[in-house]
C-alpha cells in the first residue's frame, strides 16, 4: 500500500492584506504608547520639580527660624525685620554648591544677599563663581521677602503697590525693638534661575524688575521673637 502525501493548502498562509493590517495595528499600538510616554515623562519631571521646591521652602523656613548664623549674639528677629524694612524687601539665595573645584559632591548654600545680618549668614558673588569657575550645581533659587498682607493694617500699605506688586511697611511701622507684635509676617516669592556668565550682574535685581517675572511659588512665613 502506498502512503499518501499531504500538502498544506494555500488557505493556511497569511494573505498580503492580512499582513498589512497586522503591521498597521502594531504601528498604531506603538504610536499610542509613544503618545503616552510624553505625559508620563512630564509627570516625572513635575514630581522632581515639586520635590525640589518643597526642599527649598523647608530650607528657607529652617534658616529663618533656626539659623545660628543670623545676628549671632543679637536679636535674630530684629535683624530680619530690619533687612526687610530698610529697602522694603530682602533677598535670599538657595542653591547647591560644589565642595571644591575637583569634586562632584555638593552642599546646600543659603543666605541673605547684601544685608546686615551677620557675615556667616550672607551669600556673595564669589559663592556663585570663583575665579571665573562656576560653583553652582543645578538651579539657583531667589527668595524675595516682603511685608505680608497678614500684618496688622496699621503697619502696612492697604493694597499692593501698582508697580512692584507687593505690600510695603508704612511710616507708622516702629523700630523692631518697640514693634508691639510677637511676630513679623513676610510674603516669600521664589524664582528659579540658571547660572550664566551674566548672573552676577542680576544679583541686585529690585522689586520693579522682579515684578515682571512670574515666581514659581509664593507663600507666607512669620518669624517670632
Amino acid at each position: 500500500m502506498t502512503a499518501s502525501k499531504s500538502y498544506p493548502s494555500r488557505g493556511e498562509g497569511f494573505s498580503l492584506i492580512e499582513v498589512v493590517l497586522a503591521i498597521g495595528v502594531f504601528m498604531v499600538t506603538i504610536l499610542a504608547l509613544i503618545g503616552l510616554l510624553g505625559p508620563a515623562l512630564k509627570s516625572v519631571d513635575d514630581v522632581e520639580q515639586t520635590d525640589a521646591l518643597v526642599s527649598v521652602v523647608s530650607s528657607i523656613n529652617t534658616f529663618l527660624q533656626q539659623s545660628q548664623e543670623i545676628a549671632p549674639g543679637a536679636s535674630k528677629f530684629d535683624a530680619i525685620f530690619n533687612a526687610v524694612a530698610n529697602d522694603g524687601y530682602a533677598t535670599l539665595f538657595i542653591f547647591q554648591s560644589y565642595l571644591d573645584a575637583d569634586s562632584t559632591d555638593t552642599e546646600l548654600k543659603i543666605g541673605f544677599y547684601a544685608e546686615s545680618v551677620g557675615p556667616n549668614a550672607l551669600i556673595d558673588s564669589q559663592d556663585f563663581a570663583n575665579g571665573g569657575i562656576p560653583q553652582v550645581s543645578g538651579a539657583i533659587y531667589r527668595a524675595v521677602l516682603t511685608p505680608s498682607s497678614v500684618l496688622p493694617s496699621v503697619y502696612r500699605s492697604a493694597v499692593r503697590n501698582a508697580t512692584t506688586k507687593v505690600y510695603s511697611l508704612t511710616k507708622n511701622s516702629p523700630l523692631p525693638s518697640v514693634y508691639p507684635e510677637g511676630y513679623f509676617a513676610m510674603e516669600v516669592r521664589i524664582f528659579a534661575e540658571e547660572y550664566r556668565e551674566a548672573f552676577v550682574q542680576d544679583l541686585n535685581l529690585g522689586l520693579v524688575e522682579l515684578a515682571e517675572v512670574e515666581p514659581i511659588f509664593t507663600y507666607n512665613v512669620a518669624v517670632v521673637r
